[in-house]
C-alpha cells in the first residue's frame, strides 16, 4: 500500500466535515425513510395557508404549529419563526413576507408533491441580507435550522470555478452546518448525492438525468470505461456506476467537489457495490492542474477519482469508451472537445 493513502474501514466512521455530527446517513438509510420524511401525522396541525409574497403580521415562535405528536411543523411556520426573529432584530420592516427571507433547502431533497414538516436540524437557509450573529441566532433559537448560508453575487451566477483560470465563487456558511442531500432517481437506481451547500452549486436538472437513461437503455453504459470529466459532486459518473459501467473515473478541477465526490461514495457503497480502499490523506490544492489520484474504490465497478484539470487529465487516462461534459450553463463544452479526443473515444455533452 502507497505510504501517502489511508485505508477506508468502515462507514460508520463517517463523519460530517463541516460539523463533525450525524449529518451523514447510508443512502440505503435515506430511502428507506423517504417517503415518511416529511409527511404529516394524523396529529398535525392543518396547513396554515400563509401567503408566500403578503406580509405576516402575527408573531411566530419555536413553538407555534408544532405537532404535539410528531413535534414537526410545517415548513411555512418554520420560515415564519426566522422571519420574526429578522423582523425582532430590524433588518427586516414589519411589513416583510415570507418569500423574502431566503431560499430553503431540505435537508434531504427530493420532489415531493405537498409543503414539507420538518424535524429538527433538517433545513439549510440562503439568505441574501443577514449577519452572523442573527445567523447565529436563528440557528439557536429555530429548531429546525441547521445552517444559515449567505449568498454572495447574483442568483444565477453558479458556485464553484468556471475553468481553472477563474476565481472560484462561494458562498458564506455564517452558522451552523451547510451539508445536504439531493436524491437522485432514475430508471437504473436511487443515489444519495452529499454536498456542502456553500461550495457546490445547487441544481435540480432532470434532464441530465434523461440523458443518462437514454445511454442506459442503449446499451452504451454497461460495461464501459466511463470519464465523468466535470463530475461536481459526483453525480453523473455515480449513476453509471448504477448502470453496470466496468471502471468509472470521476474527475473535476475543484476540490470541495472531489471532497464531496468521495463522501458520495462512501455515502452510497452499497448502493453502488464498491468500497473505497484507498484515499489520498492530507490532500489541499484548491484549484488542480495535473491530475492527481485521490481515491480509488473497487467492488461491482472500478472506481477512480482525480483531482485534475480535465485539459491535462490525458496524462493519466487514455482510451476510454465514452468522456460526459457536464460544464456550468454559463461556459461552453465544446472548449473541452479537443482535449477530450485523447481521453475517450466518444464524447457526450450532457
Amino acid at each position: 500500500m502507497n505510504g501517502d493513502f489511508n485505508t477506508v474501514n468502515s462507514f460508520h466512521s463517517l463523519k460530517c466535515p463541516t460539523c463533525n455530527g450525524d449529518c451523514i446517513l447510508p443512502a440505503e438509510k435515506v430511502l428507506d425513510d423517504l417517503l415518511s420524511m416529511y409527511m404529516a401525522c394524523s396529529q398535525c396541525p392543518p396547513d396554515p395557508m400563509l401567503v408566500k409574497n403578503v406580509p405576516i403580521s402575527e408573531k411566530i415562535d419555536n413553538n407555534s404549529g408544532k405537532c404535539p405528536g410528531c413535534r414537526k411543523r410545517h415548513l411555512d411556520f418554520v420560515i415564519g419563526n426566522v422571519l420574526t426573529i429578522l423582523k425582532e432584530k430590524g433588518l427586516f420592516p414589519h411589513d416583510a413576507a415570507l418569500r423574502e427571507v431566503g431560499t430553503p433547502l431540505i435537508s434531504f431533497g427530493y420532489r415531493i408533491p405537498y409543503t414539507p414538516r420538518l424535524k429538527d436540524k433538517t433545513l439549510v437557509l440562503i439568505m441574501d441580507s443577514v449577519t452572523k450573529g442573527i445567523a447565529r441566532q436563528i440557528v439557536e433559537n429555530v429548531p429546525e435550522v441547521k445552517g444559515v448560508i449567505k449568498r454572495k453575487g447574483m442568483q444565477s451566477q453558479s458556485i464553484g470555478i468556471l475553468d481553472t483560470n477563474s476565481s472560484p465563487h462561494t458562498y458564506e456558511l455564517l452558522f451552523g452546518c451547510d451539508m445536504r442531500c439531493d436524491v437522485v432517481s432514475s430508471l437504473f437506481g436511487e443515489l444519495c448525492i452529499y454536498k456542502n451547500q456553500s461550495f457546490i452549486h445547487i441544481e435540480f436538472n432532470n434532464t441530465k438525468i434523461i440523458k443518462m437513461e437514454e445511454l442506459y437503455l442503449n446499451g452504451e453504459l454497461e460495461h464501459s470505461v466511463v470519464v465523468d470529466g466535470f463530475c461536481g459532486p459526483g453525480t453523473l459518473g455515480l449513476l453509471c456506476v448504477l448502470a453496470g459501467a466496468k471502471k468509472v473515473i470521476l474527475n473535476d478541477a475543484w476540490l470541495p467537489a472531489i471532497k464531496n465526490t468521495i463522501l458520495n461514495i462512501k455515502a452510497n457503497s452499497a448502493l453502488l457495490g464498491v468500497k473505497i480502499n484507498f484515499e489520498k490523506a492530507d490532500y489541499d490544492k484548491l484549484i488542480a492542474d495535473e491530475p492527481v489520484l485521490l481515491a480509488r474504490a473497487e467492488g461491482k465497478s472500478e472506481v477512480l477519482v482525480y483531482h485534475g484539470d480535465i485539459r491535462k487529465l490525458d496524462m493519466a487516462i487514455k482510451g476510454s469508451d465514452i468522456c460526459l461534459i457536464d460544464t456550468f450553463p454559463s461556459v461552453d463544452p465544446g472548449r473541452f472537445m479537443a482535449a477530450c479526443k485523447d481521453i475517450a473515444r466518444r464524447i457526450i455533452i450532457i
